[in-house]
C-alpha cells in the first residue's frame, strides 16, 4: 500500500491495475497517465489489465485503523477482473475489520450484481463516480446496493448536478473540480469554464472556476446539508489537485460519514 495525497483517504491499495474508459470523466484519466509513464517498470503492462496478487496481503500488515482507497489505478468492477479475483480482495477486507475500504467504480451494474452474489462486509464502502448529469443514473443503481456506506464521487465535476441530484440513501459525497496538465490547453480551459491564473477575480485560487462553477459546488453542498449527508470538498482543480486550494465559502469541508468504525479511526488519530 502507499500513503497518498488524496485528501479523503489514508492509503491506496492496488491489487489490480489497468482499465477502460466508459464516460467523459475518464478522458484525461490520471491512472492511465501514471501507468503508461511507468510502463515496463512499476507497471510492466502499462494500463492494460494486470492482476497483482502479490499486493493482496498488504493491508494485513497494517494494524492502525485506516481508510484505504481500493484500486486507485483501476476499477474493481471492470468486467475482465472477474468475480474469483474480487472474492480474494473481499477476503482481505473481511480479515481486516479495523480498516475502512473505499471502493469507487464507474460500473455500478457490476457492483450491484456482485453485491447480490456476495454480501459486502460492513467495512466495504460502495461508491460510484457521477461526473455529469449524463451519468446520474449510476446513483439509482448504487441505492440498490446493500452496503454500510454508499457514496458519490463528483469529480471531475463537468456540469451542474445540484438541481437534479437525489441523495436519498447516500451517506457521503466527495466533490471536486478538474485537474491535470491537459488544462494547459487554453481552448479546453475555455470549454471547462476555467480562467488563466491571475486574470479576473480569482480570490487566490489560481485556475479558478467561473462563478457558475462555484455555484455548482454550492448546490451539491447545500443538497448534502439538506439531506444530512456528509460532504467533502476535495479541490477546485487546476494543473495539479492543489492548484486552486480547497476553500469553499471561507472554510474547508472535510466531513466523513459517521459509523462506529470511523469513530475508532478518528479516536486513534
Amino acid at each position: 500500500m502507499n500513503e497518498t495525497a488524496i485528501a479523503w483517504t489514508d492509503y491506496t491499495w492496488n491489487p489490480a491495475s489497468g482499465c477502460e474508459k466508459v464516460s467523459p470523466g475518464c478522458k484525461f484519466c490520471y491512472a492511465e497517465t501514471i501507468a503508461e509513464k511507468f510502463r515496463g517498470k512499476a507497471f510492466p503492462n502499462g494500463f492494460e489489465l494486470t492482476l497483482r496478487p502479490h499486493k493482496l496481503g498488504e493491508p494485513l500488515k497494517y494494524k492502525e485503523p485506516s481508510r484505504i482507497f481500493v484500486n486507485s489505478m483501476s476499477d474493481l468492477f471492470w468486467e475482465p477482473i472477474g468475480d474469483d479475483y474480487r472474492d480474494r480482495v473481499l477476503e482481505v477486507i473481511e480479515a481486516t475489520p479495523q480498516h475502512q475500504y473505499q471502493v469507487l467504480t464507474k460500473r455500478p451494474e457490476e457492483l450491484l450484481r456482485y453485491s447480490l452474489r456476495r454480501e459486502l462486509p460492513p467495512n466495504f464502502w460502495a461508491g460510484v463516480t457521477v461526473e455529469s448529469t449524463h451519468t446520474m443514473s449510476r446513483t439509482d443503481l448504487l441505492r440498490a446496493v446493500k452496503a454500510e456506506i454508499r457514496f458519490l464521487s463528483i469529480e471531475p465535476q463537468l456540469d451542474d448536478l445540484g438541481p437534479s441530484l437525489d441523495l436519498s440513501r447516500i451517506h457521503w459525497v466527495i466533490a471536486g473540480g478538474e485537474s491535470g496538465l491537459h488544462l494547459r490547453d487554453a481552448a479546453l480551459r475555455s470549454r471547462r469554464g476555467m480562467a488563466e491564473p491571475g486574470t479576473g477575480a480569482d480570490d487566490g485560487r489560481g485556475w479558478r472556476p467561473i462563478e457558475e462553477r462555484i455555484d455548482w459546488a454550492r448546490h451539491i453542498r447545500d443538497k448534502c446539508i439538506e439531506g444530512e449527508v456528509a460532504f467533502f470538498f476535495k479541490q477546485w482543480g487546476g494543473l495539479n489537485p492543489k492548484s486552486g486550494g480547497r476553500i469553499l465559502d471561507g472554510r474547508t469541508w472535510d466531513e466523513f460519514p459517521r459509523t462506529a468504525a470511523v469513530a475508532r479511526i478518528e479516536e486513534y488519530a
